[in-house]
């Protein structure tokens, strides 16, 4: 339950961050896709550790799901694949 509530908190603080200023400031930097990545990461390799043991897996995969929207999101915006 716990687990839950953390997830559905975090989920929307996020939202609610995504709209702020500083943080569309903070995503055009190029460092940003990095440090979404490593939070990917992180929460794929707890969601495989919660799968082998058979526990709830679906908080760290919707995490590491949302995570990687702002790998996407960062690298866009930063300009990281654009042409020279």
């Amino acid at each position: 339950m716990a687990t839950t509530l953390i997830v559905i908190a975090l989920m929307l603080g996020g939202f609610v961050l995504s709209r702020s200023r500083f943080v569309k400031e903070l995503n055009s930097r190029r460092f940003m896709p990095v440090v979404y990545g490593a939070a990917v990461g992180y929460f794929a390799v707890r969601a495989h550790g919660a799968l082998s043991s058979h526990a709830r897996a679906w908080p760290h995969l919707l995490l590491s799901v949302m995570f990687l929207a702002g790998v996407i999101e960062s690298a866009r915006v930063s300009g990281i694949f654009r042409k020279s």
